[in-house]
């Protein structure tokens, strides 16, 4: 397997935190950190910090970032961050675990298997002519 370095300190700071409040039972704050995780993740993709949630689900669809699935699924990430910091809400382990599983995958598919096959397409050889 490729060893990958993304180099964005933000984006590393809020994974060990996110991490850290996941492994002490910090359910709250773990929702709160996967959803600033995904406001990290967008910006990095080029998408405005001044839009809404919504708003940047939608800019990632129209740049071809995500599909209508993981919109959906990005969509109650945003939602259920916003609920942990502004309505109360304590996930169940189970629901945080589907969180954490939409948040790593969105991370992974943009972020970290985009570097890896630019990686791996510079080893390929070119085609003969």
């Amino acid at each position: 397997m490729f060893e990958v370095q993304v180099a964005d300190d933000k984006l590393h700071s809020l994974l060990v935190e996110t991490y850290a409040a996941l492994n002490n039972d910090a359910r709250v704050l773990a929702a709160i950190g996967l959803r600033t995780i995904f406001d990290r993740v967008s910006e990095k993709l080029g998408i405005r910090q001044n839009l809404t949630f919504k708003e940047k689900l939608q800019a990632l669809q129209a740049k071809g970032k995500i599909g209508k699935s993981e919109l959906d699924s990005l969509d109650i990430l945003t939602d259920a961050g916003g609920a942990a910091a502004h309505r109360g809400w304590k996930p169940t382990v189970n629901q945080l675990t589907t969180l954490m599983n939409i948040a790593e995958a969105f991370l992974h598919r943009t972020i970290i298997l985009d570097i890896e096959a630019k990686q791996l397409k510079k080893s390929i050889p070119k085609r003969k002519k």
